[in-house]
């Protein structure tokens, strides 16, 4: 987000540590503010609303709270309010703002539970797996099926085998709000990644990295930007060989494939 919509999105995520404070369930705070988000996705009329800059602010917290108070608790409401309240440029930003504060809350009870990084690790993982079974990944892609029933399908696939934070992120990315499912879930595993303070790399590769591998490409990308790495390798036989990494809005390719590529058009050229 830009201009006016990037310091309203700070004010949001700001708010979500006092609405998780006093013992409450950031997982919960989460998904209470991932249904407000499926509200404003199914009604732009909504949307149009709470960020036209028209309207008073006072006017739109209102609003806000006669909609979502009698569905969510004190601390989702607080940070709907918050947003709602807040200045947009988008009338998209507000719920693309949410859906961050939410992550953020889920990420912050993980947090909390020194389950961090292996929330990150299984969101990784399931991503992977996704990207590598075709029938599963078009049915939690399928946007002809409701919204409910591809986070159904992801809840029965991971509920009870991994962090609740997880199961509930993995929920969230079957909405599919601006990306594919597992590139969601990877956006997620990033989010847990930053918030240790580490870098997140994603890495494609013709074939899977032995242990030895990543730890080895981890340690060289550590020394080469300064901070922690986490590397998150993607399958791709289409590469041929060799790797690339991106990473801190970055890209560093060096596969077979692109440099086949570039000879290619150095020979037509």
């Amino acid at each position: 987000m830009r201009g006016v919509s990037a310091a309203s999105l700070e004010s949001v995520l700001e708010s979500v540590g006092g609405a998780t404070a006093d013992g409450a369930d950031g997982v919960a705070v989460g998904q209470e503010v991932f249904a407000v988000v499926a509200a404003l996705d199914a009604n732009p009329v909504l949307r149009r609303v709470l960020s036209d800059p028209a309207t008073e602010q006072d006017a739109k917290a209102g609003l806000a709270r006669s909609l979502f108070g009698p569905h969510v608790g004190e601390g989702a409401l607080r940070i709907v309010v918050v947003a709602a309240s807040a200045r947009w440029s988008s009338a998209r930003d507000v719920a693309d703002a949410l859906e961050q504060a939410g992550v953020q809350a889920v990420l912050g009870q993980a947090e909390r539970a020194g389950a961090l990084e292996t929330v990150a690790d299984e969101l990784f993982s399931f991503s992977t797996v996704v990207t590598g079974d075709v029938e599963l990944r078009q049915a939690l892609n399928d946007r002809t099926a409701p919204v409910d029933a591809r986070a159904d399908l992801a809840g029965r696939l991971v509920d009870g085998k991994v962090d609740a934070a997880s199961a509930a992120l993995a929920r969230q990315a079957a909405a599919g709000r601006h990306r594919g499912f597992e590139q969601t879930l990877s956006d997620f595993g990033s989010a847990a990644v930053e918030r240790e303070g580490r870098l997140s790399a994603t890495v494609t590769s013709a074939y899977p990295l032995e242990t030895a591998e990543r730890e080895r490409l981890a340690a060289v990308l550590g020394r080469k930007y300064g901070r922690d790495v986490h590397v998150d390798v993607h399958v791709d036989p289409a590469v041929i060989g060799g790797l690339s990494v991106d990473i801190a809005g970055e890209r560093i390719d060096a596969t077979v494939a692109t440099k086949l590529a570039e000879a290619r058009r150095g020979l037509v050229g």
